[in-house]
């Protein structure tokens, strides 16, 4: 095995717990801090043309975003339309555009998801896009855990969807995360949409159960499609619950990301609105714009762990 190494349902307006006065201020500030945005799933533009490159570079630049880490479609939607290897793919396909990371999509129970792991990283990807939902297997199979395995000892970081997406819920419910981050006690994980309006409780005690108290730790909180109440019914947060999410766990959790294509211009310069009139420090928005990804992606594998 290689060494790891990275140079690089409709839901109310707040959730109960929240106080609009204790975790966010208005008007929205200004901030002229780069950002450094997760999530962005990108395709080949005869795939799809909405999702490629080209087209998160343009809203990159509308939304004033200087970098991003972008994920590699999943292989079922790329295979047929001869992409046989959407991480070589992606690798090759940004390996010039130093505005952009990349990051894996493996379906973790395969027969050669380690193997594609490790190619991964000699392609220098940083981190794995994990869906469960979407790939349908259960997060707690044995085959998976070998792949947390693998991704701990390389120091890879795993960014899960959360929250329900048609799928058999008790596969992939945030609670059974505490039992691979008690097994992975060094494994960096991202859990993106902080389960969700369903499941945000179940993931917050989660977060809080692994995260030493007061320092900054390896897991995170993706802050991605939960701000738009019409268009993201299921998994709707409001920013007040973001304000209450950072409040309860602190400012190196956060990680905000884009969740390209599926989110356009006007709802990512939305999202970027709400999230600066957030009850915050300047550290604490430079960590939330970027900082925490960074750290997400370099962090060493004996990361700091709950006392």
């Amino acid at each position: 095995m290689v060494e790891g190494r990275f140079a690089c349902a409709e839901g109310p307006e707040e959730l109960p717990g929240n106080s609009p006065a204790t975790h966010h201020r208005t008007p929205p500030r200004t901030m002229p801090m780069e950002i450094f945005a997760n999530h962005a799933h990108v395709f080949p533009e005869d795939v799809r043309q909405a999702g490629s490159i080209e087209s998160l570079l343009r809203l990159m630049d509308e939304c004033g975003i200087a970098r991003a880490a972008c994920f590699a479609p999943h292989r079922k939607n790329t295979i047929d339309a001869g992409y046989p290897e959407p991480n070589a793919w992606l690798a090759e396909a940004i390996a010039d555009e130093p505005r952009l990371v990349g990051f894996a999509c493996i379906r973790c129970v395969d027969d050669d998801a380690i193997a594609r792991l490790e190619a991964a990283v000699e392609m220098g990807l940083c981190g794995c896009k994990i869906h469960p939902a979407s790939d349908r297997f259960d997060i707690l199979d044995e085959a998976a855990m070998d792949f947390y395995a693998a991704a701990e000892e390389l120091g890879v970081v795993l960014d899960f969807h959360t929250g329900p997406h048609w799928y058999r819920i008790k596969h992939y419910h945030p609670l059974g995360f505490d039992e691979i981050c008690f097994r992975f006690p060094k494994l960096k994980m991202v859990f993106e949409h902080i389960g969700g309006y369903p499941f945000y409780h179940d993931m917050l005690a989660v977060l809080g159960n692994n995260l030493p108290f007061g320092r900054p730790g390896h897991l995170f909180g993706g802050v991605s499609s939960i701000l738009n109440r019409e268009l993201q019914r299921l998994w709707y947060l409001g920013i007040e619950t973001v304000g209450d999410a950072i409040f309860r766990l602190g400012e190196d959790m956060p990680i905000y990301g884009l969740d390209f294509p599926y989110n356009e211009v006007e709802l990512i310069q939305d999202d970027l609105r709400q999230l600066r009139t957030l009850d915050l420090s300047e550290e604490g928005f430079a960590k939330l714009f970027g900082g925490n990804l960074e750290r997400a992606i370099n962090l060493h594998p004996g990361a700091e762990q709950p006392q």
